[in-house]
């Protein structure tokens, strides 16, 4: 069933609550404050028993355009985990539950590392947006048995990648290819240098400036 919200604007709703798509979210988020934002998504969770996904249609999605505006102060935690009924073709695809105030944002893109150029998407597109809004502290992995383990422990972010890749059921994305040791360096640095400019506090576009401007002074 559909409804309109004067907000948010079409809504699904179903069994497991209301269904947005994560590319509509971009236009809204560049109009209203971060605090605006926030408590829009908490009263659309409120009003569909504290469930909300977001759903998206490539292994790309404008993930940062989105988790920019979402108040860090009021994310309880946030968890990365494997999904089976996404994309027949891959073993598995990454979905990232948000846990807000009013309840659980699913965002449900094709996020897959059965491929070099997929696993580099996973890694700009869901890994660095958490570290440049400063969540890797909430955030945790879920395996498939339910447990939890931190994202990042004790800067470890080789460990990070394992286990990003291994709940992925792709972890051989560590090793493919004679650059495999190049590509790991890489996204070690792309890491390393979203958490730096997540610790100042910046957003938007002044962020991802930052973050660019980083990794190219530590590639030269």
């Amino acid at each position: 069933m559909r409804k309109r919200d004067f907000f948010f604007g079409e809504v699904y709703e179903g069994s497991g609550g209301a269904t947005l798509r994560l590319s509509d979210m971009e236009p809204l988020a560049r109009k209203v404050s971060a605090e605006f934002f926030t408590a829009q998504l908490n009263r659309i969770l409120k009003e569909h028993d504290g469930q909300l996904t977001l759903s998206d249609g490539t292994s790309y999605p404008r993930f940062w355009s989105f988790i920019d505006k979402v108040d860090p102060e009021q994310v309880g935690f946030v968890e990365i985990y494997a999904r089976q009924d996404v994309n027949d073709n891959v073993e598995a695809t990454l979905a990232c539950d948000i846990v807000l105030v009013n309840g659980v944002i699913t965002v449900k893109p094709h996020w897959c590392a059965y491929k070099d150029i997929r696993a580099d998407e996973v890694i700009s597109t869901l890994l660095v947006p958490l570290h440049l809004k400063a969540l890797q502290g909430k955030a945790y992995i879920r395996w498939d048995d339910g447990e939890t383990e931190p994202l990042l422990q004790n800067d470890d972010y080789q460990a990070e990648l394992e286990n990003v890749f291994s709940v992925s059921k792709y972890p051989s994305a560590m090793s493919w290819g004679d650059t495999a040791d190049q590509k790991v360096k890489q996204y070690k640095m792309d890491l390393e240098c979203a958490t730096d400019v997540g610790r100042r506090g910046v957003s938007s576009e002044q962020a991802w400036d930052a973050y660019r401007e980083l990794r190219y002074n530590r590639t030269v």
